[in-house]
């Protein structure tokens, strides 16, 4: 069984984050990157909160938040050979970590194991934008 947590992005961590987002079955509308150089600059950003996704010892993903047009955004990239239990586990930890609600997060039309994951987690559609879907997880009542 797998251990699914996330921290800090740090520099050794960076070449498996980065080989982890390009070989994700998951479509970034927002952070797609030509190049290694491309890919530190933005998750050297000021609006980019970026984590790691570590199962045991291993770099499996890239968990991030940002600000996009003044609402906060939630990006998940795994390893193709992850579960869809690992996904919808660091998506949790993720929502978890992020305080900010409304959270939304933007996944390909055809990427039904986005869709299951967000949905389960509370996620629900809030518009189409071309060939993506964007999700929101409103704020919750306390």
């Amino acid at each position: 069984m797998t251990r699914i947590e996330l921290r800090d992005l740090r520099d050794d961590d960076r070449d498996a984050a980065y080989a982890a987002v390009h070989a994700s079955a998951s479509s970034w509308p927002r952070g797609t990157f030509a190049d290694r150089g491309a890919f530190d600059e933005w998750v050297d950003g000021e609006l980019v909160t970026a984590r790691a996704i570590v199962d045991g010892d291993e770099v499996v993903g890239l968990a991030a938040t940002l600000d996009v047009d003044g609402d906060r955004e939630a990006l998940l990239a795994m390893t193709p050979r992850r579960t869809r239990e690992s996904a919808t586990e660091a998506l949790r930890l993720l929502t978890a970590l992020e305080p900010e609600r409304p959270l939304y997060a933007c996944v390909a039309a055809d990427d039904d194991p986005s869709h299951a994951a967000l949905a389960h987690l509370g996620f629900v559609e809030h518009e189409r934008d071309g060939d993506d879907i964007v999700y929101v997880l409103p704020p919750t009542l306390e």
